[in-house]
């Protein structure tokens, strides 16, 4: 039995680790298979393309309400949104939401 993440679980603990405060840095085991130093190149290469955006405005963006726990279930409405619409990021052949992206960007600028 592999321990590695599928995708979508690591979009799942990305989602949660970005919405609740602190999560990110803390020893836990919600995020035990979390490579930090491949979620920070992602969130830089969606970065590269925004280089106006910073941490505070991307976490107006993303958590207008804060990081509550209403947050997580907006997150993930805001994801089919933009799949639906075809707002996707593609980064070494993952194909992500622009909010999948955006939190990438957040955690890395968050680090």
């Amino acid at each position: 039995m592999s321990t590695a993440l599928a995708r979508r679980d690591l979009l799942a603990a990305l989602l949660a680790a970005t919405a609740l405060p602190g999560l990110a840095h803390a020893a836990t085991p919600l995020l035990p298979d979390l490579d930090r130093a491949a979620a920070a190149r992602i969130g830089k290469a969606w970065l590269a393309g925004r280089p106006d955006i910073g941490s505070a405005a991307l976490a107006r963006r993303l958590l207008p309400h804060g990081r509550g726990p209403d947050a997580l279930p907006a997150l993930r409405r805001q994801v089919s949104e933009d799949f639906r619409r075809g707002a996707v990021f593609v980064h070494r052949g993952w194909r992500l939401s622009e909010t999948e992206g955006a939190l990438f960007g957040l955690l890395a600028l968050e680090e």
